[in-house]
């Protein structure tokens, strides 16, 4: 294949993926605007219509609907040629927000609803108030749009950083590994026993089908990942992008899905364990997943000090190396 194909198959993929997410969006945005002007479309109940239309519901959908807007604007953003100017602290709270929140999603939804076919399981969400139609919509939508973040963001890392991960992940201090134990494995635990036994009464209320279950498994999949990882570097050093990616990942969850199951808890009522498990999860997965980033970029060799060395000159200082 010549270079100018090469070179235009990754701006290919992207503007796909641009075209899937905001076909992704509409269907979402269609629903939440027509919620906010009052419309009842998709709701099983005039109750059930009522309760959306209250203060809670409203602030909601207006923060989602933003959200949205925000995450097919970078998947298009990436696309530019100005792409690189935008500032690596922007790319870095968008891409852990869409990898937190729509990860668990993308890996567990689909099988989920696979086995929730093959087992022959209620379709309909516990007291949800919204028709199973609505919900294939909405979350069928998520994963397009999971699935184009992951191409656009990922593309544009792995061009403006990809030199860097030329090394899988390596354990930080003691105090970060003790963080990241008593953040992310009592939340990755918790997931695992509420996605195979159930919620019962402690756990997030209306998860209870099989597809949201499963959605639970892969939350705990990825928190365990991330934590063992950076410990078990030595044994994945073939795999160096790989790793870096579940433990990205696995640290954005973690941090993430106690929130939203807080925010998003069934009729507003919160569950205490959640909110404690949270309340570790937050500061544990940060600490342990921002000193794992820190101890890596400290401890990493200069890629151009080994060209060089090769080739029997002699390297730049460690202040001339190129700057992220």
């Amino acid at each position: 294949m010549p270079a100018t194909q090469l070179s235009r198959l990754p701006r290919l993929v992207q503007q796909l993926a641009v075209l899937a997410a905001v076909a992704a969006a509409v269907p979402y945005l269609f629903f939440k605007v027509l919620w906010l002007s009052g419309s009842t479309v998709g709701m099983t109940s005039a109750a059930d219509a009522g309760e959306m239309h209250g203060t809670r519901y409203l602030i909601g959908n207006t923060v989602t609907v933003a959200m949205v807007l925000v995450a097919v604007g970078l998947v298009m953003a990436l696309t530019c040629r100005w792409a690189r100017r935008v500032p690596g602290a922007v790319i870095f709270i968008l891409g852990a927000g869409a990898a937190g929140l729509l990860a668990p999603i993308l890996l567990g939804l689909p099988l989920g609803v696979v086995i929730q076919s093959l087992t022959g399981a209620d379709t309909q969400p516990a007291d949800q108030g919204l028709t199973p139609w609505v919900f294939g919509f909405v979350y069928a939508g998520f994963c397009v749009l999971a699935v184009a973040m992951a191409i656009s963001v990922g593309a544009h890392v792995v061009d403006r950083w990809g030199h860097l991960l030329t090394a899988p992940p390596s354990a930080p201090s003691a105090f970060a590994v003790a963080c990241g134990a008593v953040g992310m494995l009592p939340v990755s635990g918790a997931m695992a026993y509420w996605g195979v036994m159930g919620p019962g009464s402690l756990g997030p209320q209306g998860m209870d089908l099989p597809a949201q279950r499963t959605v639970l498994v892969v939350t705990a999949l990825l928190g365990v990942s991330a934590f063992v990882i950076p410990l078990i570097s030595r044994h994945l050093a073939l795999w160096p992008r790989t790793a870096w990616l579940v433990t990205w990942t696995g640290c954005c969850v973690v941090v993430l899905q106690g929130p939203t199951q807080i925010l998003l808890a069934q009729d507003a009522v919160v569950q205490p364990l959640v909110v404690v498990l949270a309340l570790a999860a937050v500061p544990g997965g940060s600490i342990y997943g921002l000193a794992v980033m820190r101890r890596y970029l400290q401890s990493r060799p200069n890629p151009d000090s080994a060209v060089l060395a090769r080739r029997g000159q002699n390297p730049s200082p460690p202040d001339q190396v190129s700057p992220v």
